[in-house]
């Protein structure tokens, strides 16, 4: 066993094996979560010179604690699927991985930077952190005494392996991972995060990087690789700085692994354990990004958990991009269904008739172009303020109804809508909800649709110079409100 380092100890180096890939064998089913079957995750590789293949990744990775100890070494086997250029000349050099979400197995980071990573000529991993289901599945605890919790009862048949056998059970039987709930605990509670998770990330961007022949990123040059994890994932990275696994796992040359981090729309510890922010041992020369939707930026400001200051050394930095929410129906994985939050407790309230449509793509694309850049041409990425806040929450704007500070989209700073958060709302579901302006608002506020029309624009204008969108994506971003919405009020969808 292992003893996890002291706070500020800098941990020693340590080899990790090389595991191997076979290429998953075709059995005439695309595979759970393909980007080439219709559907959330959906996009035309062919056309966009792209190809798509699963991989079985199988090895030894350490078991580790929540509270850094590695307790044993085991095996595993799990799968990935890779997009890449065909043209080995149209690849850029960097590898991006994600690991799939819990539920249904989604890729949260592909889904909202799809078109910007096949532009320009990116490679993306997505892969598999899963479990046979225990006894007592760990994804979904015991809900508080006098409290019920429908999660299980939601989500239950679309995680773990179990789920993922049901969908093609040739193709994952032979999926398999090391956990024990008596000896992996998290905030006093059988920890529901994959032992294994750290060690297999690793393994696999080593694999990734090595370049071997034969291999899944073979005839590619790859330089670099990017984690891009979103969602309840993104708390495994950040336990891996926290632990000092950048600073301890390695390239056989002495090569960092991953040369670059961002995490989003996850609060650390929201799940189980600590709420902690910045992790204890941040390396000073690799980018550790966390972005926020509206949702973790009002958690946080509820839960009075203060975020770290932005800096060059280490290369931190923190975004709240505000229009944005912590899930859309755009967003959803596999068998994955949310209702709408005017189905829920609070069927009557003008807030919870609406959720999130916008295309929160644009902004967050931008964000991983900055980090690129900070990575290749030492460009430091631009800070943003931070979003002011109450004693019980966000400050808003008394004219939009929407919180200042953090990043504005042109849905924020020419909005047509109030944004909320279910934290705000108690509508009492995943989504985020919105409410729209009426008539006699946005013509109180604009006038006419012209004169909403040239604002947004110029707004739109202004955004690709503070970096907030690319400039290719401003021509496909069109005003949220239409010209019938400044003439009647738009109609309630019905619960």
């Amino acid at each position: 066993m292992t003893s996890p380092l002291a706070a500020g100890a800098e941990p020693s180096t340590m080899a990790l094996p090389m595991p191997s890939a076979i290429r998953v064998p075709d059995d005439g089913m695309l595979p759970l979560s393909s980007a080439r079957r219709a559907g959330t995750e959906y996009a035309d590789l062919q056309s966009a010179g792209y190809v798509e293949e699963e991989y079985y990744l199988s090895g030894v990775a350490p078991a580790i604690s929540a509270q850094g100890q590695i307790l044993a070494q085991a095996p595993y086997v799990t799968r990935f699927l890779i997009r890449k250029p065909v043209d080995p000349k149209h690849f850029n050099g960097t590898v991006i991985i994600e690991p799939f979400s819990w539920f249904g197995e989604r890729a949260a980071g592909w889904i909202l930077t799809r078109d910007y990573l096949l532009r320009r000529g990116f490679a993306f991993v997505g892969y598999t952190l899963n479990i046979n289901t225990p006894v007592s599945d760990p994804k979904f605890p015991p809900p508080p005494p006098g409290t019920t919790d429908e999660s299980k009862s939601q989500y239950g048949a679309i995680v773990n392996f179990d789920f993922m056998r049901r969908f093609d059970y040739a193709r994952y039987a032979p999926l398999g991972s090391y956990y024990d709930p008596q000896r992996f605990q998290r905030g006093g509670l059988p920890d529901p995060f994959l032992p294994q998770a750290q060690g297999i990330g690793a393994e696999l961007a080593m694999l990734l990087k090595t370049n071997r022949p034969g291999g899944p990123t073979a005839g590619l040059d790859v330089r670099r690789v990017y984690v891009n994890s979103w969602a309840v994932q993104a708390q495994v990275w950040f336990d891996y700085l926290d632990q000092g696994r950048h600073q301890q796992w390695r390239m056989p040359d002495g090569r960092p692994l991953i040369d670059a981090y961002m995490t989003g729309k996850f609060s650390y510890g929201e799940v189980a354990g600590a709420a902690l922010r910045l992790p204890t041992r941040l390396p000073p020369d690799v980018p550790f990004i966390t972005v926020y939707s509206q949702s973790e930026t009002v958690h946080d400001a509820m839960e009075h958990i203060a975020l770290p200051s932005d800096s060059d050394t280490p290369m931190l930095r923190y975004y709240e991009v505000m229009g944005t929410s912590h899930l859309r129906a755009a967003d959803l994985g596999t068998g994955e269904i949310e209702p709408w939050p005017n189905r829920r407790g609070k069927p009557d309230d003008p807030r919870c008739q609406f959720i999130y449509d916008e295309p929160a793509e644009l902004p967050f694309s931008a964000l991983l172009d900055a980090m690129d850049l900070w990575v290749r041409e030492h460009r430091p990425m631009p800070r943003a303020p931070r979003v002011p806040r109450t004693a019980d929450g966000v400050v808003r704007d008394m004219r939009s109804g929407n919180p200042t500070g953090g990043v504005r989209p042109p849905w924020i700073t020419v909005p047509a809508a109030e944004y909320w958060t279910d934290f705000e709302t108690g509508c009492g579901v995943v989504y985020d909800s919105k409410r729209p302006y009426s008539a006699a608002r946005l013509r109180k506020l604009y006038g006419t649709y012209a004169n909403y029309a040239r604002r947004f624009a110029a707004a739109t204008r202004n955004a690709v110079r503070a970096g907030v969108i690319l400039p290719e994506d401003a021509p496909h971003l069109s005003p949220v409100a239409k010209p019938q919405d400044f003439e009647r009020n738009r109609p309630t969808p019905s619960p």
